[in-house]
């Protein structure tokens, strides 16, 4: 089982660095939330990120003019997070992922974004009567967010570490 949870967490990991690492600054460098708020005429339609960042803000309204702490909340995950995903996905290829200081650096980054989908989920479910957000297809996008931070500490805390067997005694 231990592999097989390694396996997804690589895979997760890689879709992370893609979105925290190129896709979101592509989109917050190139159109960013001024664009956003122009709509589909506003300079978002001229390429296939602004285009989804657009997509988006059907299934969640406010993205369409997000307040300021929303805002920083998704660029915190982009420049804070982006380089945690990218030393994951470089621990868990070299199957490093048992190391001391990667556990202590995940338990850390996993409780900081705890933090942060709780109190961005919590919003959400207060809120979206009044944003007009889709909340089951909100809930299901950013879920992949919570999926690998409860797998990593299941990984890394209740399963035994790949490789690392408890010494037999004598």
């Amino acid at each position: 089982m231990t592999r097989w949870i390694d396996r997804l967490l690589i895979v997760l990991f890689a879709l992370a660095c893609f979105v925290s690492l190129y896709y979101t600054p592509s989109f917050l460098l190139g159109c960013g939330w001024d664009g956003l708020k122009q709509g589909a005429d506003g300079s978002c339609s001229h390429d296939w990120i602004g285009r989804a960042w657009l997509g988006y803000t059907s299934v969640e309204p406010i993205y369409a003019d997000l307040p300021l702490w929303l805002r920083m909340i998704n660029e915190f995950d982009t420049y804070f997070f982006g380089w945690f995903y990218l030393l994951s996905l470089i621990v868990f290829l070299r199957g490093r992922q048992s190391h001391t200081g990667y556990r202590a650096v995940a338990t850390f980054m996993s409780g900081m974004m705890a933090y942060a989908m709780i109190f961005y989920m919590s919003w959400e479910l207060q809120t979206y009567r009044d944003t007009g957000a889709n909340i089951q297809q909100v809930m299901i996008y950013n879920g992949m967010w919570v999926l690998i931070f409860v797998l990593l500490m299941i990984r890394l805390h209740l399963l035994e570490p790949a490789g690392l067997a408890a010494p037999k005694r004598a």
